[in-house]
């Protein structure tokens, strides 16, 4: 009877070797201990998280998402109490906070031994952070936010082609804005940010100071900022009849008449309204009505 070479037996590892390798290089999702009817609700509740969160992304069993759902929402009431401060209607909080829930409950993976409560936190928490800090800059006027870019923007192109941040006068002179807008805008825009939103409440940082931004020399054919900001602010006073009007005629530079066929309306009818607009916005203007 013949035998296969010394070499070649040393060569084969031991099986108790491959399996424990195999185990380790590719580690099994543990399995459901039980059988799940989903239609059965009062079973549902006795399944865990954990269970209930591996059924609902096996199978995409609905009735074991609103379980899982509706037994962590103490969760999104216990985050919400660290906006308290916040003025958004906590109806509207609540179902952000409980489309975080909703994300944990489709990303949790249960192989890392993690709890789904402690995994949902931090998702919900987040979730609640972006929609305030996203609310905050959509309530912010066009101006400032176009302002606030243009800073941004030059910081990173003298960061790319002087390898260092600009200087405050730097800034200042290539934006055109007298250094204490500058740090105004970046103090108020820096507020906003989603990672300055304490834990002990969602306040809404103090508004921008429109007084503290000027420019700082003059420009041939431009308004200084200070008075676009007030041309803006009054423009946003107007009827949204009128701002249209205003902006084919000052903004786009069309003739009443192509205004006319653009609004469908006639050229008189322009010419009166535009009369009506313009006497409006010298009124504000002038008497600062906001």
């Amino acid at each position: 009877m013949s035998t296969l070479p010394n070499t070649v037996v040393r060569a084969l590892p031991p099986v108790e070797g491959v399996l424990a390798k195999r185990a380790v290089l590719k580690p099994r999702r543990t399995r459901l201990e039980v059988a799940i009817d989903p239609t059965d609700t009062t079973a549902l509740e006795n399944l865990t998280n954990e269970q209930l969160a591996r059924a609902y992304q096996d199978h995409g069993w609905m009735q074991c998402l609103e379980v899982l759902l509706c037994r962590n929402e103490r969760i999104c009431h216990y985050v919400l109490k660290r906006f308290a401060r916040s003025e958004e209607p906590y109806e509207d909080l609540f179902q952000v906070a409980r489309m975080g829930l909703l994300k944990a409950a489709q990303r949790f993976d249960g192989t890392r031994g993690t709890a789904f409560s402690t995994y949902a936190f931090p998702l919900v928490e987040g979730e609640v952070r972006h929609y305030l800090r996203d609310n905050m800059l959509v309530r912010q006027p066009r101006w400032a936010k176009s302002l606030y870019d243009r800073i941004q923007q030059v910081q990173g192109d003298f960061l790319r082609d002087q390898g260092r941040s600009p200087t405050m006068s730097e800034l200042a002179d290539a934006v055109n804005v007298q250094e204490e807008g500058i740090l105004e805008l970046i103090r108020f825009y820096g507020s906003i940010d989603v990672h300055s939103l304490e834990d002990n409440g969602a306040e809404v940082p103090n508004g921008l100071d429109r007084g503290a931004i000027k420019a700082l020399r003059p420009e041939n054919f431009n308004l200084p900022i200070e008075d676009r900001i007030l041309l803006y602010d009054a423009l946003g006073a107007l009827s949204e009849a009128h701002k249209k009007l205003l902006y084919l005629l000052f903004f786009k530079g069309l003739t009443q008449q192509e205004a006319a066929d653009e609004l469908g309306m006639s050229q008189r009818t322009v010419s009166r309204e535009q009369t009506r607009a313009l006497d409006r916005l010298k009124a504000i203007l002038t008497k600062k009505i906001f």
